[in-house]
């Protein structure tokens, strides 16, 4: 059954000018921990008080292919690959013979996503999330000299394991990306065909919680966003929260009463709100999906060490289990 929007769908976009000037700024402006240049330069053009919230790094993009010499062989690293194997007739052995000592080398994008946010209000999904790439090129590895072993493009773009560090060609740089009003994302989201995403009763469950009375839900969480044309080509949108501190779960199996209570404040305490290891249940796991039939058992035999908004998510949670 459709529930009510968190939010009355709200007539206000993203302003044009403010994506443009974004964009602008992450393309002179160089990065330092914290973004500190970033929003001092945004602040004095009068945009919104971003505060940083996520990091994501460990992935890269293709870059170029360079000749021993360092000049440019090809601006797509992927596009010639796929080329070069397939002028071996996608053999391992053949691409080696031809390439082993050809001196060239492949360059890699490494990356680091940035979420900052800029709350409007105490509504979990009021406020605007801006995601940036910070984006450095190195050197990665030798075209060719790993002999038959080799099976694919993406086993080409892969660093050996016994490749040197990887040697820096610039300086890091920003890549604006998105710049997301979330309110309208979510508003979006609730008007799409077919079953609700999940995401929209995680902002319910925060709004009605403990937690969501105490802090605001991009204090602690950012939502990664997502969108692709289903099987009728039609656009499809999915968020999914993404903590931005995710405190690991100590707890013992099992436990009961007052043992209990005090590893949900251990864990609650570690996140920096209450009724947090709620949240880390239902999003990535992270505490196990037991331990809500644990306390909804203490609740069945009064124990009363959870918040009455706090004990309402737990029935309701039992009755209609969800994760995401």
């Amino acid at each position: 059954m459709s529930q009510a929007p968190l939010a009355p769908p709200a007539p206000r976009t993203t302003p044009t000018s403010l994506d443009d000037t974004l964009r602008a700024l992450c393309a002179t402006v160089t990065p330092l921990p914290g973004h500190a240049l970033l929003l001092d330069a945004l602040r004095r053009q009068g945009g919104p008080e971003f505060t940083p919230r996520l990091s994501r790094g460990g992935w890269f993009r293709p870059g170029r292919i360079l000749d021993a010499d360092g000049n440019t062989v090809a601006d797509s690293a992927l596009e010639w690959l796929e080329q070069a194997w397939a002028d071996c007739g996608e053999d391992g052995a053949s691409f080696t013979d031809e390439y082993a000592e050809a001196g060239l080398v492949i360059t890699l994008e490494q990356g680091v996503s940035h979420y900052l946010v800029a709350p409007a209000s105490r509504a979990p999904d009021d406020y605007l999330q801006l995601e940036i790439e910070e984006l450095q090129e190195v050197i990665s590895h030798a075209v060719g000299g790993r002999g038959p072993a080799i099976d694919s493009v993406e086993a080409l773009l892969d660093r050996p394991a016994d490749a040197p560090p990887p040697q820096p060609l610039a300086a890091p740089r920003y890549r604006f990306r998105r710049l997301t009003d979330m309110r309208g994302f979510i508003s979006r989201l609730d008007l799409q065909a077919g079953s609700p995403p999940p995401v929209l009763r995680f902002l319910r469950d925060w709004a009605s919680s403990s937690a969501g009375q105490q802090r605001n839900f991009c204090d602690h969480w950012v939502l990664a966003l997502s969108e692709h044309l289903d099987r009728f080509r039609q656009p499809r949108a999915g968020a999914v929260p993404v903590a931005a501190h995710a405190p690991q779960w100590h707890g013992t199996p099992g436990l009961r009463g007052t043992p209990l209570a005090q590893q949900l404040h251990d864990y609650d305490r570690a996140a920096g709100y209450g009724f947090a290891w709620y949240f880390h249940m239902i999003s990535a796991h992270r505490v196990p999906r037991n331990v809500a039939p644990d306390v909804f058992a203490d609740l069945q035999d009064d124990m009363a060490y959870l918040p009455e908004r706090d004990a309402a998510l737990i029935h309701a949670w039992m009755r209609e289990p969800y994760s995401i």
